[in-house]
């Protein structure tokens, strides 16, 4: 897991990571939603996703990556 960890924070800083998975899994789960249930089903699910997805992305970084969550002075 800290293999993964060290990959994904090498990607981009964790803020900008957080919102572009928010983003990946929004679309990934909003779009199909929509054409079956309509516009409201896709703003809850895919906003639910986006926010597990986005919890899950935190924990991996905070969780397997030491010293990412602390700040540097």
């Amino acid at each position: 897991m800290r293999a993964l960890a060290d990959f994904v924070v090498s990607l981009a800083p964790p803020p900008l990571m957080v919102a572009i998975v928010f983003s990946i899994a929004y679309l990934l789960v909003g779009i199909p939603i929509q054409f079956r249930r309509g516009a409201g089903a896709r703003d809850l699910f895919g906003t639910l996703a986006g926010v597990f997805a986005a919890l899950v992305y935190i924990t991996l970084v905070v969780g397997f990556h030491p010293g990412t969550h602390i700040t540097p002075r």
